[in-house]
């Protein structure tokens, strides 16, 4: 992170960034619970020499900041405070002939975490909204199944007999793809041969058991319960808008998984499939996939593969969630991703929390190999005249959310048929806005450029259809509220001003 000045650090305001300390004579003891949650989720800077009261902030300095920043960094990097070596790195600003020291807390690796102090895990520490918070018990045993070396899909599951582990229709189905997409492996292998090769059966005590990925993907229904006390999958078909505030019971149609990987696509699919509006002419009987796949198919089937692939099938308290809304498609994901919000779209590989689920599911086509989803996702859902498809990635909570945005009412869950006129047509109000817009500008910032004083109009008839075109994005899509918003062309966009241009 580039060093920020202390105007910057003092306009971030008290939030998930930034801790603000008086330390005027001494280091205050809460600074390590800060350290301990800035550490646990996004990183941030602790400044001392500071206080803030609300909106405002004095700068006090710090009387003696070599003892102060002294008395800090020993503590973290050769002190029993800590658990887990912690990066630190340290500034300082002179403001007014005052001392102000400020500490930038890299997020540590998943495998260095918790991070808690005084030997006592119970003192690990999270970072929500602007203050620091004790890790409740469940969210303690999150960070500990992602630090551990051995995956959770790895491990070999013992509780069911092997004889009636497996549903045998999810392994032909699964085996029926795979010799399809890797030809030349014996198509006449046993299970249990092929399996055990694939790393999905191991020999111990010799005796055979299977993993617990073999159980997620192919298990029976006995042996999917036995592990995964839980919904696979929740799917609801609701006949509201996403920003629509509705009791979430009010749904059309539902579907509950509490079956393997395999047997949950095939019926997700299956729903899909029913409420999509477009006609096809027949389904592979052996991929259960439209011949004539409907527009987006690809990139809803990215993000719900991402759903089965990465969450956290060891957090049995909470289960993954799609929702269908009249303005997009929600995806919910009980697990965080181990990439960093910033490198999300960056090609090549990434740590993930289910190698061996991810890598049958690769195996087979059904989806994108490492690195590339999320790319194609944004590339093509675009490419379709929607908005960028947003994510959402919360260290804090440990969840991931991919909303795919479509226009407001283009489809009725109920019956499939369309109800709203999809042209892709530019409005003049979407080209107005197109053509005011350079740079990055705010809400506001832009209604003064086109001279509107109604904040709903502008909105409905100008920014939502611009977003939906996929000629504007937000420069926070994680955070669409935002009071630092700001929107900007994108390519599309620019490309559509070039040609309003020269027309």
């Amino acid at each position: 992170m580039t060093k920020p000045s202390l105007d910057d650090l003092l306009r971030s305001g008290e939030w998930n960034g930034a801790e603000f300390k008086a330390a005027k004579t001494a280091l205050p003891k809460s600074v390590f619970e800060t350290a301990s949650a800035f550490a646990n989720t996004r990183g941030g800077w602790i400044v001392l020499g500071v206080t803030q009261d609300g909106e405002r902030f004095e700068v006090g300095g710090v009387d003696q900041p070599d003892k102060v920043q002294n008395d800090f960094l020993s503590v973290m990097h050769a002190g029993r405070k800590v658990n887990h070596d912690v990066d630190v790195s340290e500034h300082r600003h002179e403001h007014d002939g005052k001392v102000v020291l400020a500490f930038e807390i890299k997020e540590n690796p998943r495998t260095r975490k918790p991070v808690y102090i005084d030997g006592d895990i119970r003192k690990t520490f999270l970072r929500k909204g602007g203050g620091d918070y004790h890790a409740q018990q469940h969210e303690i045993e999150r960070l500990l199944r992602d630090a551990s070396a051995d995956r959770w899909d790895g491990e070999p599951f013992t509780r069911v007999d092997l004889g009636e582990v497996f549903h045998s229709a999810s392994l032909k189905w699964y085996r029926d793809r795979f010799h399809a997409t890797n030809p030349g492996f014996d198509v006449e292998q046993p299970h249990h041969d092929f399996l055990y090769e694939w790393g999905y059966l191991v020999k111990e005590g010799g005796k055979f058991l299977p993993t617990r990925g073999a159980v997620a993907l192919f298990g029976s229904l006995r042996g999917v319960r036995n592990l995964i006390p839980k919904p696979v999958l929740d799917v609801r078909f609701l006949g509201y808008a996403s920003d629509e505030d509705f009791d979430e019971t009010r749904w059309i149609d539902r579907l509950v998984s509490e079956v393997n990987i395999i047997e949950t696509w095939q019926q997700l699919l299956a729903k899909y499939l029913f409420f999509m509006p477009k006609t096809f002419r027949d389904i592979d009987p052996a991929t259960l996939e439209r011949r004539d796949a409907p527009a987006g198919f690809r990139v809803f089937r990215e993000a719900a593969m991402n759903l089965l692939i990465h969450q956290d099938y060891g957090d049995h308290s909470r289960k993954a969630v799609i929702q269908f809304f009249t303005d997009g498609i929600k995806f919910w994901n009980p697990g965080d991703s181990f990439a960093d919000e910033k490198h999300l779209l960056d090609p090549g590989e990434k740590d993930v929390r289910n190698p061996a689920i991810a890598m049958a599911i690769r195996r087979i086509g059904m989806c994108e190999q490492a690195g590339t989803g999320l790319r194609m996702m944004q590339r093509e859902w675009q490419a379709l005249g929607h908005g960028a498809p947003l994510h959402t990635n919360d260290r804090v909570h440990k969840t991931f959310s991919t909303f795919l945005p479509q226009p407001r009412d283009v489809i009725s869950p109920l019956t499939g048929e369309v109800t709203g006129e999809v042209t892709g047509e530019v409005t003049g109000e979407v080209e107005r806005l197109v053509g005011v817009l350079d740079g990055e500008l705010s809400r506001q910032e832009l209604q003064q450029a086109l001279g509107l004083k109604h904040e709903d109009h502008f909105r409905e008839a100008y920014l939502k259809p611009a977003l939906a075109l996929g000629f504007v994005e937000m420069t926070r899509p994680d955070k669409p509220r935002s009071r630092l918003q700001r929107y900007r062309l994108t390519e599309a966009g620019k490309a559509e001003r070039a040609r309003r241009g020269a027309t």
